[in-house]
């Protein structure tokens, strides 16, 4: 099953406008942004982890699945941070080119949990928001013609699709013994890599195949030929979302002030 699939359910966050749930996400994104400690960003991913599994009611296991997605790619940057960051500070340890300082280190670790953070805003959306309803939410709420918006759903919902053809591809190939070992060693690595290579072009096909035949079905029953569409499931936007958006907005601004009177004083 695709790990970022809409999953049905009657949390507040399903309830929510998409559109205003999305100006939501914006609004945590620069506040966390805004903030570099370490203390700042542990703070805002628990602020995020707690919303995901308390007020959207994700699943641990989906939850945990989605997050080792952005995992590789935290590990990754507090890595690089910790090894080539110019901050200064005692050395821990030096090798050529390579100093690792405490400092580069605390911002590497800090960065690491605002990914995570991200990412967990990032699923809140996805995992809670059906393409549909978020199509027409924009065509209403926002006021995006619903050509822009047409695209928009068709491309939401292609990335499951697709993901799960991946999925399928790659077991269909280590049936066959492509990528047979790749958990031992370095070898191992390259089996993954040509295992992951080898899904390019039937990937591409299959999107290219799909797109045509969607292409067809919209000529086919004359998509935009008028300038407006008949709405059938009116966007309706809550007094609790409201307030909701409108507390984020009191908070990110008081974030923000604090960070300008720091750099202030």
């Amino acid at each position: 099953m695709a790990r970022f699939r809409y999953l049905k359910g009657d949390s507040f966050f399903h309830r929510m406008d998409p559109t205003w749930k999305f100006a939501w996400n914006l609004l945590v994104l620069a506040a966390v942004l805004a903030h570099l400690g370490v203390g700042w960003g542990l703070a805002w991913w628990a602020y995020a982890a707690a919303l995901a599994l308390g007020g959207a009611r994700l699943p641990l296991r989906t939850y945990l699945r989605g997050l080792s997605f952005f995992l590789g790619m935290g590990l990754f940057v507090l890595l690089w941070h910790s090894l080539y960051s110019r901050v200064g500070g005692a050395a821990l340890f030096a090798w050529g080119p390579i100093t690792v300082t405490a400092a580069g280190m605390v911002n590497g670790v800090a960065i690491f949990f605002r990914i995570l953070a991200l990412a967990s805003l990032a699923l809140i959306f996805t995992l809670t928001t059906d393409p549909a309803r978020l199509v027409e939410s924009v065509i209403q709420v926002a006021r995006v013609p619903y050509r822009i918006g047409f695209t928009l759903y068709a491309a939401l919902r292609f990335i499951p699709v697709l993901e799960n053809e991946a999925q399928v591809l790659a077991n269909a190939h280590r049936v066959r013994g492509v990528g047979a070992g790749y958990r031992a060693g370095w070898s191992g690595w390259a089996a993954r890599l040509r295992l992951t290579a080898s899904l390019v072009v039937p990937l591409l096909v299959s999107g290219r195949r799909r797109a045509r035949l969607m292409a067809l079905a919209m000529d086919s029953r004359a998509f935009g030929a008028a300038p407006t569409r008949t709405v059938l499931h009116p966007a309706v936007v809550t007094r609790a979302t409201r307030l909701w958006v409108l507390a984020q907005v009191v908070v990110t601004a008081a974030v923000y002030y604090d960070v300008i009177a720091r750099l202030g004083a």
